[in-house]
């Protein structure tokens, strides 16, 4: 016996050929020995198959059907043996350090049950073109706020955690992640590792980028049933309007910068019955533009340029708008 635990990380897949072995590199080059890796395929049809036969037995790997990221990463961390749970997908990378950081901190603090740590933005072709806004982990914030902090592949997360808090909702296909997050912040403690774990590649085919009005759906979806969760703390169970609030107001501007200027008039009206005459610029910067409708859409882009298009990306989008 080592006395280390094993980690288990998992890759969703799905057509990813063009970008599947730098990941699969990213996660066998680690400096951790003890790793169990799971690749999850949904039976791609571009070459992946090729790719991953061509690593023999190094890791396991499965290509069928399924319905989504969601209930391919819950295959694989049910199959997995580990005690620490990871994801990162298919065009993603680990950072080399990565799995050695948060088993360290993991095993220095008992009293933690996850651990997540700063991300890149790479595009396709794996330069630097951003950084994730992460933050030190504060649970109320991290609800309330409707904006989700933590990126998703630097999580490393107790299994024991995740299954007594259940597994990944598989009813979402954009805010699983997130609605995790809450789920287990309920319950269980994260920490930030303020060092870069992982990488999160954009490109054109990455679905943040391409199905903003989802996101819009489900985030609202989300926070109208954690809101009724019975181990929902205090703290955020006090300022229900505040979390919805917020809510309609990130799907409005979801849903505005998507084009969908009639739908973001519907999420601003929601706004508005939790918050009357809101104080946030954002809400009358696109209420002003929405009433326009496709004319005011392309009008902001002009002036302000569409923060969710890779020509100008989210991540540098002013946090007001």
């Amino acid at each position: 016996m080592t006395g280390q635990p094993l980690v288990s990380i998992v890759t969703p897949s799905l057509n990813q050929a063009q970008f599947i072995r730098a990941t699969i590199e990213s996660v066998l080059s680690q400096d951790y020995s003890y790793i169990e890796y799971l690749v999850i395929d949904g039976g791609s049809q571009d070459g992946t198959l090729e790719i991953l036969r061509s690593y023999g037995g190094r890791f396991t790997w499965i290509s069928e059907p399924d319905n989504g990221q969601a209930q391919a990463v819950n295959k694989g961390w049910k199959l997995a043996r580990g005690e620490i749970l990871g994801w990162v997908n298919a065009d993603d990378l680990l950072a080399p350090n990565a799995v050695s950081r948060a088993v360290e901190r993991l095993q220095d603090h008992s009293r933690i049950d996850g651990v997540y740590g700063n991300c890149d933005f790479i595009d396709q072709t794996g330069k630097k073109i951003g950084e994730y806004g992460v933050r030190a982990y504060d649970y109320p914030a991290l609800f309330l706020g409707s904006e989700d902090y933590i990126p998703q592949p630097s999580v490393f997360v107790r299994k024991e955690a995740v299954e007594y808090a259940g597994f990944l909702n598989e009813e979402f296909h954009y805010v699983m992640d997130y609605d995790l997050w809450l789920r287990l912040g309920m319950i269980y403690t994260f920490e930030y590792e303020p060092k870069i774990m992982t990488a999160l590649r954009i490109h054109q085919q990455a679905k943040t980028g391409r199905a903003l009005s989802g996101f819009a759906k489900e985030l609202i979806m989300m926070v109208n049933q954690l809101l009724f969760h019975p181990r929902l703390p205090e703290s955020v169970r006090m300022n229900k309007i505040r979390a919805l609030s917020n809510a309609y107001l990130y799907a409005a501007s979801y849903c505005f910068w998507a084009g969908e200027t009639s739908q973001a008039l519907h999420h601003l009206a929601e706004c508005w019955k939790q918050t009357p005459f809101p104080k946030r610029r954002a809400f009358w910067l696109i209420l002003s533009f929405s009433l326009f409708g496709k004319l005011g859409w392309r009008m902001a882009e002009n002036i302000h340029g569409n923060p969710f298009r890779l020509e100008r990306p989210f991540w540098k989008r002013s946090r007001t708008y």
